[in-house]
């Protein structure tokens, strides 16, 4: 099982998740997926997933702007299906455009964290994130 599935494009941006994963005490299992078809067919099972054993993250970090199809057309792909619609996927966006946040809310994200500036705002947003949709849901 995984506690993180993190669908990101910026090698930068995997590698600074990467290192604050790695200074919690109590690190949450994690993968990373580079586009959205992936997430989708990790998510719904299908695809190179298909005859895959995948389980269920106990939450999706998801970005916007991925190659393939975006982070609205994730969402939507996602919560179409049964096997996604109960599972927490929190937008983690380069966009401040209140069009882009109420759209990822119409398409069903739980939550949207603008990317901050700083290594260390990134560092303190991730962990509270991380801490309220993962470590919550390990202690039921």
């Amino acid at each position: 099982m995984i506690d993180v599935l993190y669908v990101e494009d910026n090698p930068d941006d995997v590698d600074i998740f990467k290192r604050v994963v790695g200074k919690i005490e109590q690190p949450p299992s994690y993968k990373v997926l580079n586009t959205g078809i992936e997430a989708v067919d990790y998510v719904l099972r299908r695809g190179t997933y298909q005859n895959k054993e995948t389980s269920t993250p106990k939450m999706l970090l998801l970005d916007l702007n991925l190659p393939g199809n975006n982070g609205f057309e994730v969402l939507q792909q996602i919560r179409s299906h049964n096997q996604g619609r109960t599972l927490p996927i929190v937008v983690y966006s380069t966009s401040d455009n209140p069009k882009d946040m109420r759209e990822a809310f119409d398409l069903g994200a739980n939550a949207y964290l603008i990317k901050p500036g700083g290594y260390r705002e990134v560092s303190e947003m991730l962990q509270r994130a991380i801490d309220f949709w993962v470590a919550q849901r390990g202690q039921h």
